[in-house]
């Protein structure tokens, strides 16, 4: 393989981690954005850049339905376009990246640099480097929940490889980013195998006992007191969020209501009124500025509003299904339909391991993280939709 190949290959790869390297020079500079451009550059004088029929669809889509909802609501469609740029730079550059060196190849890489971060994030958790919060492991990214999010198909294809050293230390960098969205990938990365009827003999046994002794856990910790800096934060986590769903359909909150909780319940609040109100979606990008048409009618704790933060996510929803579910309208849930249909059909196929590992990434995302265009998105969501097999493979 060239040595070209080899600097395309890995830093594509690489980019996929490097939502936190940024700089500011005029205007904030993130390095996946000059790694995107660069490769791009790249690829034009090394081969033939392809435009997928399918996405082109997607993308007209999404512009004319954009244009049309942003002049009957009125709101700036600038966001509109920026949007779009980002959908299309992004899964354009990535859909001929992988074309091009085909998934398995790539997948192997990511799984090594998955696991070369990981070693690296252990010592840079004790040693209190980058952490977002206290505590938490986030290694190079930029918190926590991004963390253990992206490192999930990792996981999962590691266990099913059997690599078994390279899955015990991503599963502990997991566990140690204290993450709850991070704690249900890998619930059920336990438990969707137990579909299958032979893996549910040989395996239900262990995940029972690990469900019933998280379950025990749990109950034991329900009325254990705790705060922001004493006590099991996943518990009062999930204690919080459960006291406080009447929200989504009043849009009250408790005075004490910790942020996590806050920033998800607001968003359902918003999302939901938002799509009752135009069922077809109001456009791509438009979810902050039908936000604030909606906030008025919530009733935020006060200590949020002095810190500034009763709009948390107003950007992007803090779920990509609720900023879907916002800017889409029916067409939203449509995708997110297909996404399941698809999902359904790759854990019926033992072959198809990197596409399901990509799930657990993808079902993650959905419910937290909503923006249209991180570095990692459509490398996983390329792969999961399209079978890149080997006989596309250019280079030996």
């Amino acid at each position: 393989m060239k040595l070209l190949d080899k600097y395309l290959i890995f830093s594509s790869v690489f980019a996929l981690f490097s939502e936190n390297f940024a700089f500011h020079y005029i205007i904030d500079w993130k390095l996946f954005y000059i790694i995107l451009f660069v490769n791009l550059g790249v690829f034009l004088f090394k081969t033939k850049l392809v435009a997928n029929k399918n996405m082109i669809i997607v993308y007209s889509f999404l512009l004319i339905h954009g244009i049309i909802m942003y002049v009957v609501l009125r709101n700036p469609i600038g966001s509109l376009f920026a949007q779009l740029i980002g959908v299309v730079l992004s899964s354009f550059y990535y859909y001929n990246f992988i074309r091009e060196y085909n998934t398995k190849r790539l997948f192997k890489t990511y799984v090594n640099t998955a696991f070369y971060i990981a070693v690296l994030a252990i010592p840079m958790f004790y040693l209190n480097i980058n952490l977002f919060t206290p505590q938490r492991l986030n290694g190079i990214l930029s918190e926590p929940a991004h963390y253990a999010a992206i490192m999930l198909p990792a996981v999962y294809v590691t266990l099913m490889k059997k690599s078994y050293f390279k899955f015990i230390i991503i599963l502990i960098t997991i566990l140690l980013s204290k993450s709850s969205i991070g704690y249900i990938g890998l619930v059920l990365i336990l438990f969707l195998p137990l579909l299958k009827i032979k893996y549910f003999l040989k395996y239900s046994f262990l995940v029972f006992v690990i469900l019933g002794a998280s379950s025990y856990y749990i109950y034991t910790q329900w009325d254990v007191y705790s705060d922001e800096n004493n006590g099991n934060i996943f518990v009062r986590r999930l204690k919080q969020t459960q006291e406080s769903l009447v929200a989504t359909n009043t849009g009250e909150f408790k005075k004490h209501i910790n942020l996590s909780s806050y920033a998800l319940l607001s968003n359902v609040f918003v999302s939901k009124n938002i799509f009752f109100n135009y069922p077809l979606g109001t456009g791509l990008g438009s979810y902050k500025y039908e936000y604030e048409k909606v906030y008025p009618e919530l009733s935020p704790p006060d200590y949020l509003i002095k810190q500034n933060l009763s709009k948390i996510n107003q950007q992007d929803a803090n779920s990509l299904f609720l900023r879907m579910l916002a800017d889409l309208g029916i067409f939203g849930l449509l995708m997110i339909s297909y996404f399941f249909y698809r999902s359904y059909n790759l854990f019926k196929k033992e072959s198809k391991v990197y596409e399901q590992g990509i799930f657990f990434y993808l079902i993650i995302k959905l419910f937290r993280e909503g923006h249209y265009f991180p570095p990692e998105f459509y490398f996983f969501v390329l792969i999961f939709i399209k079978d890149f097999n080997d006989k596309n493979i250019t280079h030996s």
